[in-house]
Order: structure tokens, then sequence, then C-alpha cells
């Protein structure tokens, strides 16, 4: 698929909840918010940002967990799906999801101990969106990123969903991070510097350095301190960003 047409299917995405519901659910094996949630046990503090909330499932869960949260989505549509999840959840009120932009944020410096965003588009990448996350952030906080994660090649049907990604995605989907050059397991540059297991569905985390993911995220042009990890079980890999705000 021509990114020109990429682009086209991901605009039709974010305006139709069905089809953005039927497209992050399907394809990745209902993965999908099972890798939103790896967010949950990384978050420090209170008060929580959401940029590009989708569908709203992630916002739910962190105030499910107690969380005083506020979410800014680009999407008109998105915004209106959000607040139907918060509404069937009985969870906050609509006025938590604001319609608006991740490069100029409207909240007040030092207002969240978190940010996050889940596999973003391309305005993560864009300095402008780091430095606001950084303004908005008090001393001690974290932005926390889910750029991207994979199905592994196990089991008749993931291989067949990884074909399906690629058709949509690109050959770097399948091949790109698991190339032996770049593998995040069979990288001889690669330098684990701490690694745990959550006890909850024998999920692994490692803290790893020089990786190969999230490299484009300007987090150290805004002052902030990376922090790279991987989780991963038996079917899938999760590649998280977290910039520290001294």
């Amino acid at each position: 698929m021509t990114p020109r047409l990429r682009k086209l299917l991901f605009e039709t995405l974010y305006r139709n909840k069905y089809l953005y519901r039927f497209a992050s659910t399907v394809p990745f094996a209902g993965q999908w918010r099972v890798w939103q949630r790896q967010v949950l046990p990384r978050l420090r503090g209170h008060d929580v940002l959401e940029l590009g909330c989708g569908l709203g499932d992630l916002l739910a869960d962190m105030l499910a967990a107690g969380y005083a949260c506020h979410a800014v989505e680009h999407s008109p549509q998105m915004v209106e799906a959000a607040r139907e999840t918060l509404r069937k959840r009985h969870l906050g009120s609509p006025g938590l999801v604001i319609q608006g932009s991740a490069q100029t944020l409207p909240f007040s410096n030092n207002s969240f101990d978190c940010v996050v965003s889940t596999f973003p588009s391309e305005y993560i990448y864009d300095p402008a969106t780091i430095a606001e996350a950084e303004r908005v952030l008090r001393p001690g906080g974290r932005l926390i990123v889910i750029e991207g994660a994979n199905l592994l090649p196990i089991g008749f049907f993931q291989p067949i969903l990884l074909l399906l990604q690629m058709l949509v995605y690109g050959p770097a989907t399948i091949f790109g991070p698991r190339k032996p050059e770049n593998s995040p397991w069979r990288n001889p540059r690669r330098s684990i510097v701490s690694a745990e297991e959550q006890t909850s569905g024998r999920i692994t985390s490692e803290t790893v350095e020089h990786a190969f993911f999230g490299q484009n995220i300007p987090l150290e042009q805004a002052g902030l301190r990376r922090r790279s990890e991987i989780a991963r079980s038996r079917r899938w890999e999760v590649y998280i960003i977290i910039g520290e705000k001294a």
C-alpha cells in the first residue's frame, strides 16, 4: 500500500468509530487493548493527560484505576466516541475529552504528573508536541509513549495477520524490528539495564540502552531524559519510550 493510500485509510478510520474498532482489534488478534494497558504500571502521580485518546478505552481504564485524567483528541468523531465510552462505563464526564491539538495544549504549566500517548501518528515526532508535553508536566513527571507493537509469528493465525499488517503498514511491520542487525533480541550492541516480570499474564519488561525504536521522538530537544523499554509475552512485543522531566 502506498503512503498516500495508507494516509487515506487512517483518515477514514478516524472518522468512523466502528471501522476504528475493527481495525484495532481483528488485525492484531485482539491484543491492541492489552498493549494499551502497558501504560498503567508505568504511571506515576495522580494527574494524567492522554494525547490522541481514540475511542477512549485507555482513558476509561485510567479513570477506573483512580487517576484524574484529561484527554486531547484531534478528530471530532473520536472525541464523541471517547465521550460515549466514558458514558457507557459510567466514568468521568464528557468535558474530560477536549478536541484540540497536541502541539498547543490548553493547559497551564506543570499541570500533570504523566502525559501518555499510545500508537500515535506523526504528531509525536513533532518537536512542538514534545515541548508542550514537557511544559505541562510537573518536575519529576514522565511522558509515556507506546510507539508500536508486533505480533510474533507463532501458531496458525498470527502469521496470517502479520501478512495482512505488512500489506497495510509495509514490510517493516514484520521484517524491520526483527532483522538481525537491529533486532532487540539479537543485536550485540543492545544493553539490558534492568528486567522485571509482571505477575499477571507473564509479561516481561526490560529497560534497554541504544534502543532501535523511538529515536525520532525528540525527547532530548525538550530536556526530557530518555528511557526505552520492551514489554513482551509469548505472543507479542511492545515498544515503549518514556521521557522523564527533571
